[in-house]
């Protein structure tokens, strides 16, 4: 059977629990794998999850969602390279650089359709959203799903996604709002570490756009999956943030003549970056 394109089942409903991915985190860093790899039976029973009924679903859930940050990998479930930089750096994950790198990569992943939708589209193009706001950027997910999965879990897994900016660890980005109930409007937004913005430009341009050495300003400010777009900045707070991330060494900004561009130094390494990041902060 082919692999869907999209993974509509993220979240199943459940709360996205940061502290408890924290948790898992430093579980799966401190274990030892076995044959290459990490049970979730091994990662149940550290949650303490073992007596509870619902245990392998929590656990599949944790898991799954430690998988779309990037901070554990798929299957084996052993940390990535990443991963481990935040369990050293940040093992609580409340730092506001780490809670925007995790907002970047799982909303630019268009295998989580409804998170990338919500935050590329949805986001972006209204005033005010809520669920039903939403429910027609999927539409063509019938191509894929029957009508049946997708009343069943999509405004669920919608729910999930606006919870975690407005009732767990994300409000602390201020990204969207509460304006009534279920209603939703953009917020200020907390700054973005420039560092982190910069790493964020690197995780852009590795996976849709490897081969070149310069990118179009106005491209990180508008493009799907760009970081303007996914942290909701205007062109000007983009051009601002890429003056600070000039000055750190990283890029050089070119708009003379008819140029509007950044140009990359070359072995630019987004682990380095994050790194960096959270030894200067």
């Amino acid at each position: 059977m082919t692999d869907l394109p999209y993974k509509l089942q993220l979240t199943n409903g459940y709360v996205i629990d940061m502290a408890q991915i924290a948790r898992l985190l430093r579980i799966v860093c401190g274990a030892e794998p076995q044959k290459g790899r990490i049970s979730q039976e091994f990662i149940a029973s550290e949650l303490g999850f073992a007596a509870q009924q619902d245990r392998r679903n929590r656990t599949k859930n944790l898991c799954s969602m430690a998988v779309a940050f990037d901070l554990i990998r798929p299957i084996v479930l052993t940390p990535t390279s990443l991963g481990n930089l935040v369990n050293q750096f940040d093992p609580f994950m409340d730092d506001v650089g780490t809670l925007w790198l995790l907002h970047y990569l799982v909303s630019s992943n268009e295998r989580y359709v409804v998170w990338n939708r919500l935050v590329n589209q949805v986001v972006p193009n209204n005033n005010r959203f809520s669920t039903g706001i939403a429910r027609s950027y999927f539409d063509d997910l019938d191509q894929f799903y029957s009508n049946h999965s997708i009343n069943k879990h999509l405004a669920k897994e919608m729910r999930s996604v606006w919870n975690v900016y407005i009732d767990q660890t994300f409000h602390y980005l201020d990204y969207i709002k509460s304006e009534s109930d279920q209603v939703y409007i953009r917020g200020d937004g907390e700054a973005v570490p420039p560092s982190i913005f910069f790493a964020a430009v690197l995780s852009y341009k590795e996976r849709f756009t490897p081969d070149v050495s310069t990118l179009e300003i106005s491209a990180l400010v508008n493009s799907e999956n760009s970081p303007g777009r996914v942290f909701g900045m205007t062109s000007r707070q983009v051009r601002d943030i890429l003056e600070e991330v000039k000055e750190l060494g990283y890029i050089y900004v070119e708009t003379r003549a008819d140029l509007d561009q950044v140009r990359f130094r070359e072995n630019d390494d987004f682990l380095a970056v994050v790194r960096q990041y959270y030894e200067e902060r």
